[in-house]
């Protein structure tokens, strides 16, 4: 069995013109979002073995707030340039890569790619509004192998968005 969860990085700032979209930092609501979906993980039980993170400023960071929340060492955070905005089908491809020895893999990105690759990979899904910032989604496969993904039906999707009442502490 593998398990993909795929997380949009949480809501950055957008106000200062002197930064380019790749260096761009979270902002405060984000790191409060990305705060609490960390913890609605644990709480879940869904710990991942890896995250994969897209080279962005803002998706670096919702991954090591993530990574801090649920005491994953260093190693187990892996910068892909390949993600940053990436398209569905390399998305897709990057997971494939994943070797044999992890169970769980988190991917940190961007849409339209996410919400597109959800699409694919749990069509009862679509039409839902894809992933919001900080959302996550959370995919079991009984497939043996990464490179079987997406051949394979999802058997559990659990999709959870930031509690909406927080980004009235962080605005």
């Amino acid at each position: 069995m593998k398990r993909l969860t795929l997380m949009r990085h949480a809501d950055a700032r957008w106000k200062d013109a002197a930064l380019s979209d790749l260096e761009r930092p979270l902002a405060r609501r984000g790191i409060g979002a990305a705060e609490a979906m960390a913890r609605r993980l644990l709480e879940l039980e869904l710990v991942p073995d890896l995250l994969l993170v897209s080279p962005a400023l803002r998706a670096r960071q919702t991954a090591e707030i993530v990574a801090r929340e649920l005491a994953l060492p260093p190693r187990r955070l892996v910068r892909e340039e390949g993600l940053y905005l990436a398209s569905a089908g390399d998305l897709l491809k990057a997971a494939q890569r994943t070797g044999p020895r992890v169970a769980h893999l988190m991917v940190i990105a961007h849409n339209p790619g996410l919400s597109e690759l959800l699409d694919i990979l749990a069509p009862e899904r679509r039409g839902s509004g894809g992933l919001a910032t900080a959302a996550l989604c959370s995919l079991a496969f009984g497939c043996e192998g990464w490179p079987e993904l997406g051949a394979a039906t999802a058997e559990q999707v659990v999709c959870e968005s930031p509690p909406k009442g927080l980004f009235g502490l962080f605005a």
